[in-house]
């Protein structure tokens, strides 16, 4: 019988408005136990090698650009227009990169970007929604906003005609592709590689303690349904211990965590779901006197923990996505509805699990992280101008 998942439930587990968008003595006796000789542990074989596989296949490199879609033919009609890209937060730094990104693409085709920060603030995103109305943009980008914090504001640029992109969160429907196009890297994808990386590494008998940051309904969707429902499927044999908390509250996190591994020093994996809960994290495993017993899975891919990882300093696996292509290919879904066309449906590919055992061959640099050159080629550049007819 599988373990049932157990909380630990701190002070920081209110959902706050937006994404980012972190000794000794005795374990306490489990809730229940696993019969290590039931069914759980004859599943393990099989499990393992599906975790396996899993990895292998996201640690390769994309190494060629392949087009989203079919060539968009003249934009010069599009040449002056005005794109409003409303992220969540723009002081996260991933915000500025994948907008940074968009931009330029988007100034390939002598289309204008408008940022209006979001600030973390549901009316702060609706009064951004209907600056972009009122301005008549002739497209709006969202990022990391679900619609259910703005819904109204969002009716009012769909009823507006004006094109719609939600970045970094999941599709909520077929809707009408000319209009609204949704474009993620699908970080419940990204937090389930990282626990098959974690359930392949402890040939399926890990003691995972799983840190669920309750920001917004999708982080608390990408650990629930990402991490904690593929160790509940595929591990039988693993332990799992969750604490929740926020960004607005990660001073508290440290002792969350150095709390878990005191009451159980059995813990040999913590899984966190993006990179500013690492540090915290790191921490409290300090504290615990466990920094050298237990390794840490996150995600983004940013230089600071992919350098600890070459070092060998504390991270196990880590997911990066390439933020400036993720900016292109939105780029590529707005041109496409600007010019009348439908929006495309598309895996994003410029995604990798990052181990020990390919994070040698990288330039851990700020400019080997600019270039991209971590994820495989960087071609798509040149591949989006010649896909849109510009130079």
């Amino acid at each position: 019988m599988k373990k049932p998942v157990k909380a630990l439930w701190g002070g920081a587990v209110a959902a706050s408005a937006l994404l980012l968008a972190a000794c000794g003595g005795a374990a306490p006796a489990p809730e229940t136990t696993t019969d290590a000789g039931g069914a759980g542990t004859a599943a393990a074989g099989p499990a393992v090698a599906a975790a396996q596989e899993m990895v292998d296949r996201f640690s390769e490199p994309v190494e060629e650009f392949t087009p989203p879609g079919p060539a968009l033919g003249d934009l010069s009609a599009l040449e002056g227009k005005t794109v409003y890209y409303i992220p969540a937060n723009y002081k996260i730094p991933l915000f500025h990169l994948v907008g940074d990104g968009m931009a330029r693409a988007l100034d390939t085709a002598g289309v204008d970007v408008q940022v209006c920060d979001g600030e973390a603030s549901p009316a702060s995103m609706a009064s951004c929604l209907a600056q972009a109305v009122d301005a008549k943009a002739d497209a709006v980008v969202s990022g990391s906003i679900p619609d259910e914090l703005a819904s109204v504001a969002f009716q009012s640029v769909r009823d507006a005609g004006i094109p719609l992109l939600y970045m970094l969160v999941a599709p909520e429907g077929p809707g009408e592709p000319d209009k609204v196009g949704y474009l993620t890297p699908d970080n419940v994808q990204l937090q389930a590689l990282n626990a098959n990386w974690i359930i392949a590494d402890s040939g399926g008998k890990a003691d995972v303690l799983v840190v669920k940051v309750t920001d917004t309904p999708a982080t608390t969707l990408w650990t629930e349904q990402g991490a904690l429902a593929t160790y509940e499927e595929a591990c039988p044999d693993c332990e799992v211990t969750v604490v929740e908390t926020n960004t607005g509250q990660l001073q508290k996190l440290p002792s969350l965590v150095s709390s878990a591994l005191v009451r159980n020093p059995d813990i040999t994996h913590v899984q966190v779901p993006f990179d500013v809960i690492v540090q915290p994290t790191v921490q409290g495993l300090q504290s615990a006197g466990k920094v050298e017993q237990v390794t840490v899975s996150s995600s983004d891919g940013t230089l600071a923990v992919m350098q600890m990882l070459g070092e060998g300093r504390s991270i196990g696996s880590e997911i990066g996505t390439n933020l400036d292509a993720l900016g292109w290919y939105g780029a590529d879904q707005v041109l496409r509805m600007m010019s009348g066309q439908e929006s495309v449906t598309l895996e994003f590919p410029y995604r990798r699990i990052f181990t020990a055992d390919n994070v040698g061959e990288l330039d851990l640099t700020p400019e080997g992280e600019a270039s991209g050159s971590w994820f495989g080629g960087t071609d798509y550049q040149d591949g989006f101008k010649e896909l849109w007819g510009v130079n």
